[in-house]
């Protein structure tokens, strides 16, 4: 993890949005699922391992990075981050020493979103 003092404003270049999925009107009497963009906010992008594991009998590989953000209640991980037009998982949001003033979030990348 990155001690908040290790994150300058300058350090935050990289556009993204944060995403819900919500249920819409499909203008049928139904409802379908799409994702909305609820914040859009510029943020330290750090790239992260890769890893393998093995689920159901098969061998599934993925990528965690960790993106650094000025703090706010929105994120959670249901939620998924787009950056440069890819979608990815959140799985964890850490308010870094618990101050309000920097969020760390995990996402992950080769999984189902």
């Amino acid at each position: 993890m990155v001690a908040c003092c290790d994150i300058t404003p300058g350090d935050l270049r990289v556009p993204i949005e944060i995403q819900e999925e919500q249920l819409t009107s499909d203008g049928a009497g139904g409802q379908t699922k799409t994702w909305v963009t609820v914040w859009r906010g510029r943020t330290k992008w750090k790239h992260g391992s890769v890893y393998e594991r093995l689920q159901a009998m098969q061998l599934q590989a993925g990528v965690l990075h960790r993106v650094y953000a000025r703090y706010s209640p929105i994120p959670r991980p249901d939620m998924r981050v787009l950056y440069k037009g890819k979608a990815y998982q959140i799985r964890g949001v850490v308010d870094i020493e618990e101050r309000h003033r920097w969020l760390e979030l995990t996402v992950e990348e080769g999984v189902a979103v």
